[in-house]
């Protein structure tokens, strides 16, 4: 009976066709219908996501080179397979090395501003003004512009010509960065508009609503710091944030594809990669316990010799992210409090300013910062705003545009140890601009270069 039951087993399979057909690409035309709108929105979401920190299979690692290159992290490990390339390492990132990197944030950039397009063309009139998928976009949009302009060095956006009727890269001619920040504050502009035309006032269209405020104040402060727009309107947005808002956009443990980046490479799963090991927040973690600096210590050694230090160094690892899954974080109500300090030390009120760095501070049962001087007062914020937006793709963004800018005040980057055997320093032994000046910013990637005829 049983050898009866597989031969009739094996003649049904027979029998049955198992082909599987591959449909392709799905067509341009198949994203026309509003039952795709809602994947649209997460495309865009996603794109974001893999410029600032997805795995190596899709080329985005700003958050993870940005944080080497400002001594956010320190090397622990090998120059390839999740390690950090010597070039990054040294501060001097190449074209070829950001190529990626550069084509993830475009394409981060794009991506929402094509869906926009997109339901501007497909959606009745009636709706698109008022459609929070089109909100988000916008949203989306707004932050991947402002990931280029505190990233990367030059535009290569189209500048108007003395022809009005032209949209066009001037031959020979890379923009300003600051070109991105403007691009960013029209598409949060837009995104507030749509979702106060929605109507809605549910939990998530008001986290979106803070978002987008947060988002637009972030980079008016970039503005406002080259007196490109007042520091009012900075402070006008930053108000609408409550403390405790937040907004972060997500990774996924589904797929190598989709892990947060920087935490894979230190998952010690095979990569011990980096470390806290002689940074500014090894040192600051260790004496205040601050959770936004949070790092664990091990017995173990990174995955690699560094040739800067010697030999293998300890592996001490960050802990802001402890899975592969774990959110990187866009904008928050703290952070506007830190907007709201930088504002008032512009306006020479130091008084607010140590009122406006102590709220998270004291909520954190932290001790508050104290300055005697204007400029320990920028000190002070400096300091505060790197230990807030710790590894958040942030801290390029501001080094250049108080570097620039002449801004007074000290700043926490640097290595404070330079082998395994030294002591903590106090002082570090490497900094942005000694002994040789690290870059502020990422160059334009090298396929730009070679297929853009208007790009030197």
């Amino acid at each position: 009976m049983r050898t009866s039951a597989v031969v009739a087993a094996l003649l049904v399979a027979a029998a049955c066709d198992t082909g599987v057909t591959n449909p392709g690409l799905i067509p341009d035309q198949a994203l026309d219908k509003p039952e795709a709108w809602p994947a649209v929105v997460v495309g865009a979401r996603r794109s974001l996501s893999d410029a600032i920190g997805s795995s190596a299979l899709t080329g985005g690692q700003l958050l993870y080179w940005g944080a080497a290159v400002s001594f956010e992290i320190n090397p622990a490990g090998s120059t390839g397979s999740f390690g950090i390339p010597t070039d990054v390492q040294t501060g001097l990132p190449t074209d070829a090395t950001v190529n990626a990197d550069w084509t993830s944030s475009n394409v981060a950039r794009y991506t929402p501003e094509a869906a926009v397009a997109r339901f501007k063309r497909v959606m009745p009139d009636t709706l698109f003004p008022k459609s929070t998928l089109v909100a988000q976009v916008y949203l989306y949009a707004g932050f991947a512009n402002r990931l280029l302009g505190e990233n990367f060095c030059q535009s290569v956006i189209p500048i108007r010509d003395p022809d009005p009727t032209q949209f066009k890269l001037l031959p020979g001619n890379l923009g300003s960065h600051t070109l991105y920040f403007r691009r960013a504050d029209s598409a949060f502009t837009n995104a507030l508009g749509v979702f106060t035309a929605s109507g809605k006032t549910d939990t998530q269209t008001v986290n979106f609503i803070r978002a987008a405020y947060a988002g637009r104040a972030s980079v008016r402060a970039d503005l406002a710091t080259y007196g490109l727009v007042p520091w009012a309107d900075a402070l006008a947005d930053a108000a609408l944030v409550p403390d405790t808002a937040k907004f972060q956009v997500p990774y996924s443990a589904a797929s190598p594809d989709q892990y947060n980046y920087l935490y894979w490479a230190r998952a010690n799963q095979s990569f011990r990669a980096h470390t806290q090991w002689g940074t500014f927040y090894e040192g600051y973690y260790r004496t205040t316990r601050d959770p936004r600096a949070k790092w664990d210590t091990t017995a173990l050694n990174g995955d690699a010799a560094v040739a800067k230090f010697g030999g293998r160094v300890p592996f001490w690892p960050e802990a802001k992210y402890t899975t592969t899954a774990a959110p990187v974080r866009l904008s928050s109500g703290w952070e506007m409090r830190l907007i709201e300090a930088e504002a008032a030390l512009v306006a020479g009120d130091t008084a607010t300013a140590r009122a406006k760095m102590n709220l998270h501070r004291t909520a954190l049962a932290l001790p508050g910062v104290t300055f005697t001087t204007v400029t320990e007062a920028w000190t002070a914020l400096k300091t505060e705003r790197a230990i807030e937006l710790w590894l958040e793709a942030r801290r390029l963004g501001d080094l250049r545009r108080w570097i620039d800018n002449s801004i007074p005040g000290d700043y926490v980057d640097g290595t404070y140890r330079g082998s395994v055997a030294d002591i903590f320093h106090t002082t570090p032994i490497e900094t942005m601009t000694a002994p040789v000046p690290r870059a502020l910013c990422f160059p334009v990637g090298r396929n730009e270069r070679e297929t853009n005829p208007n790009v030197p």
